[in-house]
């Protein structure tokens, strides 16, 4: 279990290194970010959509609201109208790439949290990449090109999202969503829920430490999920059988299905769906 070691660890050097939370106040802990000299300053700004293709997030506290629209001029908007400007959110454009930071660079700052609400609508079929600390992360049905989101102490809501890859990392929250659409889905959790509805992927990788796994898988594609002490629950929501291989030190196997069994491998109809599952003393369970 080098691989879940190797996560927590970073984990932890992540949330040691970027901000601390009391309550509902956050303080920063930010390094000079890149051309922070030129990044503007405000609770809300406009831009025109054909600007940008790429969408980056750093955020410490509070919540992110990620809102696709249709419109040629799109809104990003935070409550901290009672801020200093050097508290509110720090924004920049350049290069096709739109840039927003919680605060100003090398700011130390304690800052009530509950005045950082940031909502930032985005136009289809560009790239997010979200870094958030103490920060709850809600995602609307959205079509994009690729989307990562990183969180620590926070819960993750998707509602649809239909991307050719979706990265989610998330350590002592949960991540809640509803249906995936991806050529490369990967989701890791540490202390937290890990549940999605309905994945159509052509690979699945799915990592959890200690908190509860669920997926359900909607069509033929290659699986893989790592787990230590949480239970596994799989749902195959297509005709399409599984292959499930199960390798784990104390925990059981059960189904609600018919299957075949010969030693690790367990068989559901045609088997096309290959399932690979390690745990330590995670049970799994298929239905």
């Amino acid at each position: 279990m080098k691989k879940i070691a190797a996560i927590v660890l970073t984990f932890v050097s992540l949330f040691a290194l970027t901000a601390c939370h009391v309550g509902d106040i956050s303080v920063n802990f930010y390094v000079p970010y890149w051309k922070y000299w030129e990044y503007s300053s405000g609770n809300e700004f406009t831009y025109t959509a054909s600007e940008i293709t790429e969408v980056d997030i750093n955020w410490v506290g509070g919540e992110i609201e990620i809102v696709e629209s249709k419109n040629a001029e799109l809104t990003v908007t935070e409550n901290s109208a009672e801020l200093d400007e050097g508290m509110q959110m720090h924004y920049l454009i350049d290069d096709g790439k739109l840039t927003i930071h919680y605060s100003k660079a090398l700011c130390r700052e304690e800052i009530d949290a509950e005045k950082k609400h940031l909502r930032v609508e985005v136009p289809e079929g560009i790239k997010i990449d979200i870094d958030s600390v103490n920060a709850s992360i809600k995602v609307g049905e959205m079509t994009l090109g690729e989307i990562k989101l990183t969180n620590v102490s926070g819960n993750v809501e998707l509602m649809r999202l239909v991307a050719s890859e979706v990265t989610i990392e998330n350590v002592d929250g949960d991540i809640l969503a509803g249906e995936i659409i991806a050529d490369k889905f990967s989701a890791t959790g540490v202390s937290g829920l890990l549940s999605f509805s309905k994945i159509s992927a052509n690979k699945i990788a799915a990592t959890n430490v200690s908190g509860k796994t669920e997926l359900g898988i909607a069509k033929k594609s290659e699986v893989s999920i790592t787990g230590a002490s949480g239970n596994i629950d799989i749902k195959l929501l297509s005709s399409v059988g599984a292959t499930v291989e199960y390798s784990t030190m104390s925990g059981t196997f059960s189904a609600d299905m018919p299957h075949t069994t010969s030693g690790k491998t367990h068989i559901f109809g045609n088997g096309e769906i290959n399932i690979c599952v390690e745990t330590v003393s995670g049970n799994l369970y298929v239905s």
